[in-house]
């Protein structure tokens, strides 16, 4: 179709050149035409062009756009940011027409269709279907944090937002949020609080930094206006985070002394900024003590009223157009309730998977120190949706993935978790997510990779194009077709495209993997996957003094899901006591990460450079580093889970026969953390800080030789050791043993009556291999799964989940275990299924 001619019947109203997102679509539409080799003609109506297609653009809220669609009865206007493609009969001719169910909708239509275009020609027009698509999650949200003064290179850069919110806008994330005073505690923070820094404050105008910035607050808060306004211009919705409220004397200049009179000053402060700021749709704020008010467990509630009151009353002078997110974490009832007065919508945000990217399920346990406290905000709703899910609640939830604790610096991608991700992000009618991208909170001091000659972009957020777009895409929709990223991964790595996303695929497993089964400590300030040894064997072999100074080592770090994951020093204990529990266990989780390792590297052998485009093999080159230091990491820790179980068994029984393979599976370690320094050396900057020192991948080695060193102590001279090492006296189990099992869960269920649930097998098992069912309502704050054994009923196993149990408030969660011959766990769904996005189903249970 080279060469042709469009005729194009424009509904929108919207002149290209506006500042508006029909706007935005429609260039990069007509762009990809006349790039493609094709003409646009645009005409009002059919009978003035005899052109072999034409295409009408609108939305439905033109009359012309919405007659002719009427007969589609999936298309209504009641459901925002629909696209529809539809071919009609217009004066006996073909017409295709490009819409979305409001302007944002078309947007998104008319982007990917440029993108089709882009791809595979013009002819992408003729044979296009017929297409419907709406959001699975309503909000997809994306935080960018504000960190100091060097962050003035892409804060006051026009260049920047440009790029960086059309690129959002095309990948369909609809809300920005931009953060401030994100602090680590201390009492010399930039923007803590933020209201100095961007306006004279009513009543204390005195009020102002000491020392002289590079920008005025006139300049930071001129600029602030504008990234709402492109934004707009783009069609997503900008929310100000203001994360800190508390004082900053050795910065701020004048901050009353009087808690009242400071709780004022905030108030005003806040009051005014919505009143000079009208591009702000929303203001989101952590109200727990970490924010620089209060204490912990003792949130300070007639704080937040006084800013909430502040919040309402902007909501009330632009006549509601203005919501309220606040973090979860401290939150009280009392506070929510205040929001809800004010008329406003309130939003609560928790994070998904603590303060780090897990495996893409909702964990099913809270840890030892959250469920020990239940009774304190700042405990109990630390992360995960704790008690949130309520069906009656009157409040939006989202879910917060905090990828700080664990994707910061690699590249990824990895199509099936974000899959499953988007999937659960309406769990329990959740509204959906926000997440945190990779390089977030970078010192914005230091250059991302050692030699500029690699360097491919301008910006350094390019380089995670497809973390972007799957986040982006996926999140609209878990049902996206595959050509959306396929097309993007061809035209970077051509032919070996797929080589490339297939090693992708499974290096994406590894970091959330590392996150769920362990995490050796919990803040993502200490805790990092992508530098982490995980620990040492020995306590004063730590390469971090934090982590020394809390007693952790490998053997004894608690699991991120401690529901679904054994700990080392746990599964030990329990092996030795005859008392294993159906959880994942060490052996299977080895076998996981050597499996990854070996599928990342495979897929690499795969790729043929000369497929690379030339323009792209700067950008291969060092993405292919990103994925052997991912394989090797993967392997690295496949080994020392091996080391560490058997010196677990040492330090349990005292018995030295565990230490020779304990130090045997160290040295292998060793030499794949090696591997992991040379890469990560001839690559990135050595000591890459995101606000915290984390040391550098080097300090771990050292802290590895330390361990081998101390083993090879402890076996002394000893030459007649007899070898008890655990792995020689139990069976690989790569495979969690999902494979041909059938149970019978049903997707609703009546609280006023039992439960049943089946599981096949057609055959009676063993004792120890007889199934149980776990079960526990969709509230974390309920503490651990309960779980009971089904009986075999002569053809398969079944039980009853009492009815006195079921709670309509809330959905039910289900999964089964099993134990192997050779005594591994098999829990279904499990962690992968091909058709269950997560490891447990979900019932919703009915009044």
């Amino acid at each position: 179709m080279d060469n042709y001619t469009i005729a194009v019947i424009d509904k929108t109203g919207i002149l290209n050149e506006e500042d508006h997102p029909v706007a935005f679509g429609k260039r990069i539409f007509f762009n990809a035409i006349k790039s493609a080799g094709g003409r646009i003609e645009q005409v009002e109506n059919v009978s003035e062009t005899n052109q072999l297609l034409f295409v009408i653009i609108g939305t439905l809220e033109n009359n012309d756009v919405s007659s002719l669609i009427s007969e589609e009865s999936k298309i209504t206007q009641d459901k925002p940011e629909g696209v529809f493609y539809q071919w009609r009969s217009v004066a006996d001719e073909a017409a295709l027409i490009v819409g979305g169910t409001d302007t944002i909708g078309l947007m998104y239509a008319l982007s990917e269709l440029a993108q089709r275009i882009e791809d595979k020609g013009l002819s992408v027009l003729m044979t296009l279907e017929n297409t419907v698509e709406f959001p699975d999650n309503h909000i997809r949200g994306l935080d960018k944090f504000i960190k100091d003064e060097k962050d003035d290179s892409w804060f006051f850069s026009e260049d920047y937002w440009q790029y960086y919110i059309g690129q959002l806008a095309k990948n369909r994330f609809n809300r920005l949020t931009l953060i401030t005073g994100y602090n680590d505690g201390s009492k010399k923070d930039f923007m803590m609080p933020v209201y100095p820094y961007l306006l004279k404050v009513p009543e204390f105008e005195n009020i102002k930094p000491k020392n002289s910035l590079l920008k005025s607050p006139k300049e930071y808060l001129a600029q602030l206006r504008r990234i709402g306004e492109i934004c707009h211009n783009y069609g997503l919705e900008f929310v100000f985070g203001i994360w800190s409220h508390g004082r900053s004397d050795e910065l701020i200049m004048g901050l009353p002394q009087d808690p009242l009179a400071y709780t004022k000053y905030c108030s005003n402060g806040l009051r005014e900024l919505i009143r000079q700021v009208p591009e702000i749709d929303g203001i989101q704020m952590r109200v727990n003590y970490e924010s620089g008010v209060g204490g912990f467990g003792d949130t300070a509630e007639n704080f937040w009223k006084e800013i909430i009151t502040a919040v309402g009353d902007g909501h009330k002078e632009r006549n509601g157009k203005l919501f309220v997110d606040l973090r979860a974490k401290g939150l009280t009832v009392k506070i929510r309730e205040w929001v809800l007065e004010t008329g406003m919508n309130l939003s609560v945000t928790s994070k998904y998977s603590w303060e780090g990217v897990g495996l893409p399920y909702h964990q099913t346990e809270m840890r030892k120190a959250e469920l020990a406290m239940l009774d304190n905000n700042d405990k109990r709703q630390r992360y995960g949706y704790a008690d949130f899910l309520y069906k009656s609640r009157d409040f939006e939830y989202i879910n917060r993935l905090w990828g700080i604790g664990t994707m910061r610096i690699f590249t990824w991608a990895d199509p099936d978790y974000v899959k499953r991700f988007s999937h659960t992000t309406s769990f329990g009618g959740a509204k959906g997510f926000q997440v945190t991208p990779p390089m977030a909170r970078k010192q914005n001091d230091w250059n991302l990779f050692t030699n500029d000659s690699l360097v491919y972009y301008k910006w350094e957020d390019q380089r995670y194009w497809a973390w972007y777009e799957l986040f982006g895409r996926l999140g609209y929709s878990k049902n996206t077709n595959p050509e959306v990223w396929q097309r993007t991964f061809k035209k970077h790595y051509g032919k070996s495209y797929e080589a490339v996303l297939e090693a992708y695929s499974a290096a994406g497993k590894v970091l959330p993997l590392i996150t769920s089964s362990h995490l050796t400590y919990h803040p993502a300030n200490y805790n990092w996957a992508e530098i982490e040894s995980g620990g040492a064997l020995f306590v004063s072999n730590n390469a971090s003094l934090f982590h020394e100074r809390k007693e952790r080592t490998y053997q004894s770090a608690e699991p991120g899901d401690p529901g679904l994951f054994y700990s080392i020093n746990d599964y030990v204990k329990d092996v030795l006591a005859n008392d294993v529990k159906p959880k994942i266990n060490p052996i299977q989780l080895a076998d996981l990460y050597e499996n990854f390792s070996n599928k990342i590297l495979a897929a690499l052998l795969k790729v043929n450079l000369e497929d690379i485009p030339e323009n792209y093999k700067k950008e291969f080159a060092t993405n292919k580093i990103d994925l052997e230091i991912t394989a090797a990491l993967s392997a690295y820790h496949s080994f020392k889970i091996k080391a560490a179980t058997d010196f677990a068994f040492f330090q349990e029984t005292q018995e030295k026969g565990y230490l020779p393979s304990s130090l045997k599976n160290m040295e292998v370690a060793k030499r794949h953390w090696m591997t992991i320094v040379a890469l990560t050396q001839e690559l990135y900057y050595e000591n890459p800080i995101f606000l915290h020192d984390n040391g550098t991948w080097y300090e771990r080695l050292i802290e590895i030789d330390k361990d081998i060193s101390k083993l090879k102590e402890l076996i002394g001279v000893s030459n007649n050791l007899e070898n008890l090492s655990h792995w020689d006296t139990v069976k690989k189990s790569t495979n969690l043993g999902t494979n041909n099992i059938e149970v019978t869960v049903p997707d609703s269920a009546s609280s006023k009556n039992d439960l049943i649930v089946t599981f096949k097998t057609n055959e009676l098992l063993q004792p120890k291999e007889a199934p149980k069912v776990h079960y526990r309502i969709a509230n974390m704050a309920s503490g651990k799964f309960k779980e009971l054994i089904m009986k075999w009923d002569g053809n398969n196993y079944s039980t009853q989940i009492p009815a006195d149990y079921l709670n309509p408030e809330y959905d039910l969660l289900i999964y089964f275990t099993s134990f192997t011959e050779e005594g591994h766990v098999i829990i279904y769904p499990g962690l992968f299924h091909q058709e269950v996005e997560t490891p447990y189903f979900v019932v919703s249970i009915l009044d």
